[in-house]
């Protein structure tokens, strides 16, 4: 298996005002049969799109994107959900971790970034521990250069060699890899999730939802639940009703324990609109 991990470590502010600033991690989980035709399918459709050769799409493309002029409105709607038609048809799954920082973490990470990318790697062994070929884990190469770069693998490392409360990582076979997305179709559709996630869990309802929809299929479950598993917000004990307005899931587990949703004392007991 492989997954090829996005991310969106701006730190977004929502629109919800119960909820601090938002950083998100993410990706998706690609059999290494359903790779290629993957990776092929996806530049067909830039291609007929007609995004020029090795320019990326994105969730929000900044100013020097093709896209930000060329597709706009229902046009870019409608390639985002063909994108992940693409996806659904090469059984693709996702799995997204948001934070809200101005919570603790989750794990033992001193940071946020660090927190999110330990509870991702979390999942991602939980995803794939019956493989017995385990997984390689593809990452978009840092924005800084090649010195954060480095700083990022080494932390990322340190992580699968120390594992979590929870996890000692056996299933991830190579230290976290790097490559530019621009030349990985792949890579722009974790991207795509990613966003498309962060946006929706923070409120955003404009051009968010549509595409959040079609993306709900691609997220594993367990106990008969999302929430925490394919998508995970933390801390996910204070906003597990969310999990119910925005997937539809019935009950939250905790620990193998699980409680009704939505439930009256937290907060969005009553819809996800309660601001």
């Amino acid at each position: 298996m492989y997954f090829f991990f996005g991310d969106d470590s701006r730190q977004i502010k929502p629109t919800r005002t119960k909820m601090g600033p938002l950083i998100a991690v993410g990706g998706v989980l690609v059999s290494g049969a359903a790779l290629r035709s993957l990776e092929r399918e996806l530049e067909s459709i830039c291609t007929e799109t007609g995004f020029p050769r090795n320019e990326e799409f994105k969730w929000s493309p900044g100013p020097e994107k093709w896209m930000r002029k060329n597709l706009v409105d229902d046009s870019r709607q409608n390639f985002f959900l063909n994108v992940l038609q693409i996806a659904t048809e090469h059984d693709v799954k996702c799995i997204v971790v948001i934070n809200d920082t101005s919570r603790r973490t989750a794990t033992q990470a001193k940071t946020h970034d660090e927190d999110v990318t330990a509870t991702l790697l979390e999942r991602i062994h939980l995803r794939v521990q019956n493989d017995p070929d385990g997984c390689v884990v593809i990452v978009d190469r840092p924005a800084g250069g090649r010195k954060d770069e480095d700083k990022f693998l080494l932390s990322c490392l340190e992580q699968l060699q120390s594992g979590t409360r929870y996890i000692k990582h056996s299933k991830i076979a190579l230290n976290v890899l790097s490559t530019p997305s621009k030349l990985v179709r792949t890579l722009q559709l974790a991207d795509l999730i990613t966003s498309c996630c962060t946006a929706r869990i923070g409120g955003e309802l404009v051009f968010s939802p549509p595409i959040f929809e079609k993306i709900i299929p691609l997220l594993p479950s367990d106990y008969g639940r999302k929430g925490g598993c394919g998508l995970k917000i933390h801390p996910d004990f204070l906003y597990a009703n969310l999990y119910h307005w925005i997937l539809g899931d019935e009950h939250f587990v905790r620990h193998q324990n699980a409680f009704g949703l939505p439930t009256m004392d937290r907060p969005y007991r009553e819809n996800e609109y309660d601001y």
